[in-house]
């Protein structure tokens, strides 16, 4: 018997024949599709898609797909913290193929089978005026290939590569015991978040496992058209050749990109594996692998699907297995041994002697091998303890020197990769560096590792005292919410260097003595905070600005007052005049014009004196002090001069500068 259920999806019709374990997919327009002659919106960002997802960037293309970042307003309007998803749209050239079409829906419909912490989540597969997209879960992070490319030349360390590797493999297992293989697995299919979790993508090619077969049913049609194909450098011989996709090419996959995780490289050079075969390649033996986990990767990635007798959890297993060499131990024991005995014959004393010593030797040895198989921190621990042995300690040094510089290079990544800061901590990673060098000062691996640490950190020094020069010479001295600002610029060059001293050139000083200067004449309170801010930031040491930044620093209190009374003013808000803080704030201004009131011997340069003064009446209160004082002594000026010009028999000029002096005498006394 077979059930027969039909779900349409906004112009695009899935007949979904469903026999036992086995999944047939016919997909065909609906008399709701959009005529062919009517040309398609194009996708782009700012696009509001089903009037519920907003297109924000594009973050990815795929061979028939554009993915891009979006806003579920649904959620969003919900109050849902995270309402970040993925949409995954089919592209315009492939909407007029069925095959496509089907790929679409069968990614989704098989994604949202496999339920599982490493597996990308499927929301929702829908159509909009013929736009058919895919919703998915939204991942911040890195792509498996970009994690290959960055640990270039010589690949994860083994501890690091199968925390990743140990993701991937219960994804796959988890997908194969539901019955699905992915049959396209490759780094670019593969996601690592912030908090290194790995998430499989592109379920798009995947097959459904013939479980619980049923010889009764019609044999299932391959469903790996053209617009499917497999990726060549991952995909086993067999795939290759068009056979149907079993766990075993989910295996030679697997084992593909666990050997480029390892050592930054594929193991055919990126060649076919069919080609590869032809050619005769062979891969050669990771650094990272012992014998034994060697010989079980080596198995997986045989050519011949029969020589490849194996699986992921045995490869896994065998990864995660440790060689140890008790050969040399015991045979060093059994020597001693039947030497004790042969003295035994011969003198009883001695034997008692080196039954002693083999005890000793027994337990000396025993206590270096825990010292070789634990925890590097241990071994290091007791290393620097005084009472090891000088030679113990070189031996333990020698035999341990890979497994040892691998402890401290995880150290050394795990600073660089920490996304809390935009920069690493170079002053801890060079503690580290001087720590390794102090075990293995002649090693050229840790001389190169610093080297590159130094040139990195030089960069991270010249790109941040670049973004400071260009604030400095911009004037920008405020402070930034959302862009760099000196402050952040700043926390960071300490991050870096710890001991960097930032030290302002001409340009930037005579740049910041200019701004100080305009904000001082123009009695910007503001500007002046910022400017005192930074000047005790950045310019105090500097020779040609010191005494402009002590004299800021004298007035600080006077401008925090100051700009704290005209931002209420701006706000509309009712706040006392800080008479005080404005006499100190506004004495440079008056005295300057009080100085060219009393050089002043014409009516036109007493009038300007008049002006300049008339723009304070806004901004201080008439009962002012330095003001009342300034009205005052224009006053007298305009009487003074009025007399002179009265006989002059200038009549006219003279009974106008009268009248602004009574004008000025009684705003005084009113």
């Amino acid at each position: 018997m077979t059930e027969q259920d039909t779900t349409s999806v906004d112009g695009l019709t899935t007949d979904i024949a469903a026999d036992n374990d086995k999944t047939r997919y016919a997909v065909k327009p609906t008399s709701r599709a959009k005529p062919a002659d009517t040309a398609l919106a194009t996708i782009e960002e700012g696009m509001l898609i089903k009037e519920r997802y907003l297109l924000e960037s594009k973050i990815g293309s795929g061979g028939m797909s554009d993915i891009y970042r979006a806003t579920d307003l649904f959620l969003q309007k919900a109050g849902v913290a995270n309402s970040t998803v993925a949409i995954k749209v089919l592209q315009q050239q492939f909407v007029d193929q069925p095959e496509a079409l089907q790929l679409l829906l069968q990614e989704a419909h098989k994604t949202q089978q496999l339920s599982h912490p490493n597996i990308v989540r499927v929301f929702d597969v829908d159509c909009d005026q013929q736009h058919y997209f895919i919703v998915m879960e939204c991942l911040d992070g890195e792509s498996l290939e970009q994690v290959i490319k960055r640990y270039k030349p010589k690949g994860l360390p083994l501890k690091s590569a199968l925390k990743l590797l140990q993701q991937i493999a219960d994804a796959l297992n988890f997908a194969h015991q539901t019955g699905i293989v992915h049959a396209d697995l490759k780094p670019a299919n593969i996601m690592v978040n912030r908090a290194g979790e790995v998430k499989v993508l592109d379920f798009g090619v995947s097959q459904k496992l013939q479980l619980n077969h049923d010889i009764y049913a019609a044999e299932q049609q391959s469903q790996t058209a053209p617009l499917s194909g497999y990726t060549p450098a991952y995909a086993s011989p067999q795939l290759l050749s068009g056979n149907t996709p079993c766990v075993a090419d989910d295996l030679f996959s697997f084992a593909c990109l666990s050997y480029e995780l390892l050592t930054s490289k594929h193991p055919f050079e990126r060649l076919p594996a069919d080609k590869a075969f032809e050619q005769k390649k062979q891969a050669s033996k990771p650094a990272h692998l012992n014998i034994l986990q060697w010989q079980a990767l080596k198995q997986a990635l045989q050519f011949d699907a029969l020589q490849r007798k194996s699986s992921i959890s045995k490869l896994m297993r065998q990864f995660n297995a440790q060689l140890w060499q008790h050969t040399a131990v015991a045979a060093a024991v059994l020597v001693t041994c039947w030497g004790g005995w042969y003295y035994y014959q011969q003198n009883q004393t001695i034997l008692t002697s080196y039954e002693q010593r083999l005890a000793d030797t027994t337990a000396e040895q025993q206590q270096y091998q825990k010292l070789a198989e634990g925890d590097v921190s241990q071994l290091l621990n007791v290393i620097a303890l005084a009472e090891t042995k000088p030679l113990q300690r070189d031996a333990l040094l020698r035999q341990q020197q890979n497994k040892v510089l691998m402890h401290f290079e995880q150290q050394i990544d795990q600073l660089i990769s920490d996304r809390s800061f935009a920069y690493p901590n170079y002053p801890e990673i060079e503690k580290i560096l001087a720590q390794a060098s102090a075990l293995y000062p002649d090693s050229h691996y840790l001389a190169g590792l610093s080297a590159s640490m130094l040139r990195s950190k030089q960069t991270a020094i010249d790109v941040l005292r670049s973004q400071l020069n260009q604030l400095l010479l911009n004037q920008q001295y405020q402070k930034q919410n959302d862009a760099p600002d000196l402050y952040n610029i700043k926390a960071a060059l300490k991050r870096v260097d710890l001991n960097y001293v930032i030290e302002p050139d001409t340009e930037e000083t005579a740049s910041y003595i200019a701004a100080f200067e305009q904000a001082v004449s123009s009695n910007d309170a503001i500007a002046l905070q910022q400017l005192i801010m930074a000047g005790e930031l950045i310019f105090a040491q500097h020779q040609d600005t010191a005494e402009l930044v002590t004299k800021g620093q004298q007035l600080a209190s006077a401008v925090d007052a100051m700009a704290s009374y005209r931002r209420a003013v701006e706000l509309g808000n009712a706040e006392s005049f800080p008479y005080q803080a404005a006499e100190l704030f506004y004495q440079h201004s008056f005295s300057t014009m009080t100085n060219e009131l009393a050089v002043s011997e014409k009516s036109a340069e007493i009038d300007a004196v008049y002006e300049k003064l008339q723009q304070f009446s806004s901004l201080v209160p008439n009962d002012f002090s330095l003001h009342v004082a300034l009205r005052r002594k224009l006053a007298d000026k305009y009487l003074s001069l009025s007399g002179q010009l009265l006989q002059s028999n200038q009549v006219r000029t003279a009974e106008r500068l009268m009248r602004r002096a009574n004008e000025l005498m009684s705003s005084v006394n009113s």
